[in-house]
């Protein structure tokens, strides 16, 4: 049986729910998990990885509705649960009082939007207005905003804003709202009506954050409708949708969830045998075939090698058994198809879709992140023809090779010295979602579930696996990924910049800049502070000072601190070349607050030939300017002898790592640099200072 090709680039509909209402309403597959949500009313916690189907039930559901029920849906967009934050704030900072909070404002919440469909009803409205507490919530409550979120956003700061102490907002707030009265007076009406309810929330992933105030918000919706579901009993089916990493991270948080709500959730799983129900419902709808058997209808749209349930099974192995990745893969095949004027799919379709599909998905990661982990193209590019799956050690010796190429921008290389080490730079492939770890407790690989870098070190013993769908953009030599180890597999669609991701560089320099409030001044932290320097210097000056060494020459008469070679590619450093001659640049450290003309001219002993007429002293003054007497005149003793040895505090630098936690600041440390030698020529050589004599004692290294 044949059919005719319609040139449309999405066939099969659109992956996204929201966008996909005519087939959800002409060939919406009703598999197991649907049936199940109907079957009992125990289980209302849905939780699905993305792409399983959760936007669709709640369509569908909302869809089912009659005289005696009544829907009421909650699918905030990412303001809406960004602007629900500061109301979960107030009630503290810890998920158990977050939770506590946002249950009884989500009860009262839902309580008033069920109350609402009574009181705009003309046949009920009367029995609202007998009770003069609940019509008086009412009023506020619609007068408060145009939606449930804003209603409660407004209402919340109204109630709580003269209550100073978090405690006090958790134990006032359910009387504040007569909670209790309000449930009373709509748990009658609807008894007494008889009236049927649904509550379905989904979308709660968008704008969430994993950090305690996400987790609490979510979680105390959670706890909110089932104390909700408690009062209306039968009256009321509720469903709150979560996705996967979400749910994971409340099971971590919330001690009492495991007592609690665990028997309450209802996994979603498609099987293979689901799937090729699901699709062939699509077929039918979109070729108009009627009356055949579903490999009869999968038959007529593939060509031999296809054909039958083997057929489609070997297809799904180029996905991650969801919906979603099906439905992808056979719009891009019929695409790929009708660009060669075929009526049937070929195995060519659908490798060449699912590499294009691949493809697609790694131009988004490098795109998202490069502009906030500078690098990680070339980082995940040097797994390129390589396996899937290695150990650990493995994957570090690939990552050092790339840290060290040739030819790195400044901003590349700058990041991979904040990185430091091939440890750090896979705690950042793990963190958005490139690489995954083997948990043998859980006999499975773990993957990213929100943005974390793992709290752990990597070793030896890990074995570690590229996700698997850049296996094809990266043609990596994998293994066929076996069902039950893909449905464990975490699959971002929508590439987020999330927060742990973006402060990574942040904590790493904040971490270098740390490391200095610990050194001693003195010689008891002479080598520690030389080894702090070294490190400010590489993370400072990617690119332009390369070879940085400590004491290069240690055996000699004079033994130079740090010794580094300029690059000269531009500003501050290619200056210092062609005004001064310094190919190799020399810094004294001092682990001292005061020098004076002994440090000069040390470092004036160091300068000639290849060392040019310019050097610098590092040294732990709390300000950078010269102090008359014996600074200025240090300075201006070998200035007469055309040499210029700069002053550079600690302050200094750690002013330019401070910077570079801004990826677009990369040259932070050449622009203070400049500035600092323009002062010491436009001033200092002239003999003028704006710092008072110092009457420091000075100390010893």
């Amino acid at each position: 049986m044949g059919v005719i090709m319609q040139l449309r680039a999405n066939m099969f509909g659109d992956v996204r729910a929201e966008h996909d209402h005519q087939f959800l309403d002409h060939s919406f597959y009703e598999w197991q998990d649907y049936r199940a949500m109907f079957e009992s009313n125990d289980r209302f916690i849905i939780v699905g990885r993305r792409g399983t189907g959760k936007s669709a039930l709640t369509y569908r559901i909302s869809e089912d509705s009659h005289d005696r029920r009544f829907s009421i849906v909650i699918a905030p967009n990412e303001e809406e649960v960004i602007g629900l934050r500061p109301v979960a704030s107030l009630f503290g900072s810890t998920v158990s009082r977050i939770r506590a909070g946002v249950k009884i404002a989500w009860r009262y919440a839902l309580l008033l939007e069920v109350g609402l469909v009574f009181w705009e009803s003309y046949k009920t409205r009367r029995e609202v207005e007998l009770r003069p507490v609940l019509l008086a919530h009412l009023k506020n409550w619609r007068a408060s905003g145009g939606s449930c979120i804003e209603r409660l956003r407004a209402i919340m700061r109204d109630s709580l804003k003269a209550i100073e102490k978090e405690e006090d907002r958790i134990a006032d707030l359910a009387s504040i709202l007569q909670i209790n009265q309000v449930t009373e007076d709509v748990v009658s009406i609807v008894r007494s009506n008889d009236r049927l309810f649904t509550i379905l929330f989904d979308r709660l992933d968008e704008g969430y954050e994993p950090d305690s105030i996400g987790v609490g918000l979510i979680d105390g919706i959670v706890y909110g409708v089932d104390d909700l579901r408690s009062a209306l009993g039968p009256n009321l089916k509720a469903f709150v949708f979560i996705r996967d990493n979400i749910f994971r991270a409340i099971q971590a948080e919330d001690k009492d969830f495991s007592r609690n709500l665990e028997s309450q959730v209802l996994r979603l799983h498609w099987d293979p045998q689901e799937l090729f129900y699901l699709v062939a419902k699509r077929i039918r709808n979109v070729f108009s075939i009627d009356k055949e058997s579903d490999v009869k209808t999968w038959n007529a749209i593939t060509a031999n090698e296809l054909h039958g349930r083997d057929g489609f099974k070997n297809i799904l192995k180029l996905t991650l058994y969801r919906p979603r990745d099906v439905i992808a893969l056979l719009n891009a095949a019929f695409y790929q198809a009708q660009r060669q004027s075929r009526t049937t799919l070929i195995e060519e379709d659908f490798a060449l879709s699912a590499k294009q599909i691949s493809l697609t998905r790694y131009d988004d990661l490098s795109k998202e992140y490069e502009s906030i982990l500078p690098g990680i193209g070339l980082l995940t590019r040097s797994f390129a023809g390589g396996p899937a799956k290695m150990e650990w050690q493995a994957a570090a010796s690939i990552l050092d090779k790339a840290m060290k190429s040739d030819g790195l921008s400044e901003a590349i290389s700058q990041h991979f010295k904040i990185l430091d080490s091939s440890d750090e730079a896979i705690k950042t492939l793990y963190g958005v979602g490139f690489l995954g770890f083997y948990e043998r407790q859980q006999d499975s690989f773990l993957f990213s579930h929100d943005g974390k870098r793992p709290d752990r070190s990597f070793g030896a013993n890990d074995v570690l696996m590229i996700h698997p769908c850049y296996w094809l953009a990266l043609s990596l030599d994998q293994e066929p990924l076996h069902q039950d180890r893909a449905e464990e597999i975490f699959d971002e669609y929508e590439i987020s910049i999330y927060s742990q991701s973006s402060e990574q560089r942040s904590h790493l320099l904040g971490q270098v800049i740390s490391e200095l409030t610990q050194i001693p001044l003195g010689d008891e932290g002479a080598s520690q502070f030389e080894d702090w320097c070294k490190r400010a210097l590489e993370i400072a000056f990617a690119t332009h000072l390369t070879n940085i060494q400590h004491k290069p020459n240690g055996q000699a008469t004079q033994r130079r601190d740090i010794v580094a070679t300029n690059q000269a590619q531009a500003g501050f450093w290619k200056r210092v070349l062609a005004d001064y001659g310094t190919r190799q640049v020399i810094f004294e450290v001092k682990n001292f607050e005061s020098i004076g003309v002994e440090e000069y001219r040390q470092v004036y002993s160091y300068l000639g030939k290849e060392y040019g007429q310019l050097g610098f002293i590092i040294c732990r003054d709390t300000q950078g300017a010269l102090t008359k007497g014996r600074e200025l005149d240090a300075f201006r003793e070998f200035y007469s002898k055309n040499s210029v040895i700069v002053k550079l505090t600690a302050s200094l630098l750690v002013s330019i790592l401070s910077k570079l936690r801004n990826p677009e600041k990369t040259d932070a440390g050449n622009k203070l640099l400049d500035t600092t030698l323009d002062t010491c020529i436009r001033m200092y050589a002239n003999g003028q200072s704006d710092v008072k004599r110092s009457t420091r004692r000075k100390g010893k290294r």
